[in-house]
């Protein structure tokens, strides 16, 4: 891993103009409580319930040690989001107040390229609800394909909801990622 504590602190990850990417801690509750409370947010997750639950958000306000790994994004001092890449599958939620800015795109591009150059993946799954087509157009736009579609229970919802899934190969984010190589060095 990329990172290390130092005096208690996480270093970032990558650090750009206006994101830091680095692992989740207990200090980040409060902010990722605020995004678990916006409905427009957690009706499009799989995992997270409705209404928002204090002991949950809790549970996924500390450093990730599975397999893969959990990165809160930050603006500004504080957390604005998450994205993660888990036992091959890719994951994001952004604060509504941020979307339409080009923070997934930024984010969802790290941990792709993350888990495909550093972690080695061979495949990263995604999936969507279908009512969900900024997330299907985002995942479209770094070469993911559908492949399988099925009912799937939303926790949040609490019903079946139509559920598309995604992948995407290492040699499709290696070709893409060459292709745009090739397009900023003007080849």
């Amino acid at each position: 891993m990329d990172l290390h504590a130092e005096n208690g602190a996480l270093t970032p990850i990558i650090q750009t103009e206006r994101l830091t990417l680095r692992p989740l801690a207990p200090s980040d509750i409060a902010d990722l409580h605020v995004i678990a409370a916006q409905w427009p947010v957690v009706r499009q997750l799989g995992g997270w319930p409705w209404p928002a639950n204090l002991a949950f958000t809790a549970s996924r306000s500390v450093p990730y040690t599975g397999q893969g790994f959990v990165w809160g994004v930050e603006a500004a001092g504080k957390i604005i989001g998450s994205v993660a890449v888990t036992r091959g599958e890719l994951g994001y939620m952004i604060h509504q107040d941020y979307w339409r800015r080009g923070i997934g795109k930024t984010v969802v591009a790290a941990a792709l390229d993350r888990a495909f150059c550093q972690d080695n993946c061979p495949v990263i799954n995604a999936s969507v609800w279908a009512d969900n087509a900024a997330s299907a157009k985002l995942l479209c736009s770094f070469g993911f394909t559908h492949w399988h579609t099925r009912y799937e229970q939303a926790i949040a919802r609490g019903y079946p909801v139509l559920s598309h899934y995604y992948r995407l190969t290492r040699p499709a984010w290696d070709g893409l990622r060459n292709t745009a190589k090739s397009r900023n060095s003007g080849a």
